[in-house]
């Protein structure tokens, strides 16, 4: 009997500082989020920073093939090509995209002069992407 007496003698109650506390926040953040949404663009002196020059998004295509046959002969992409045109396709493709690679290749018996021949049309193109891919003398053999 005692314990029935103990439990209705108590009433409940109700804490108000977790409402309280609850409600402020809430009116603070309405309060800061209303005077944000007030200001101006023009209000905010801001530098965005700017692209002088900017590439294309798109992936570097393959290097160019270009093969050494011999004095005045040269292959572009297993194609058989005079210096002349070699010079103008090779523009082409820089003004396509700026960083163009070549790839020369040549046998080890043609002479360094038809090898320079190929790189002067490089550098009369712009192209400073050029690569001379080399076996190791022991591998050759």
């Amino acid at each position: 009997m005692l314990a029935t007496n103990a439990t209705n003698d108590e009433l409940p109650t109700i804490n108000m500082t977790p409402m309280v506390d609850v409600v402020l926040c809430l009116l603070i953040f309405f309060l800061a989020a209303t005077r944000l949404y007030d200001w101006d663009q023009n209000e905010f002196k801001v530098a965005v920073p700017e692209v002088e020059t900017a590439g294309p998004l798109t992936a570097a295509p393959d290097d160019l093939n270009v093969v050494v046959t011999g004095p005045g002969q040269v292959l572009l992409e297993d194609k058989p090509i005079g210096l002349s045109e070699l010079t103008s396709v090779l523009k082409e493709a820089h003004a396509r995209y700026g960083d163009q690679g070549v790839l020369v290749r040549g046998d080890a018996k043609i002479s360094y002069q038809d090898l320079a021949d190929v790189l002067s049309a490089c550098n009369a193109a712009g192209i400073r992407n050029v690569r001379l891919p080399v076996k190791p003398r022991e591998s050759a053999q």
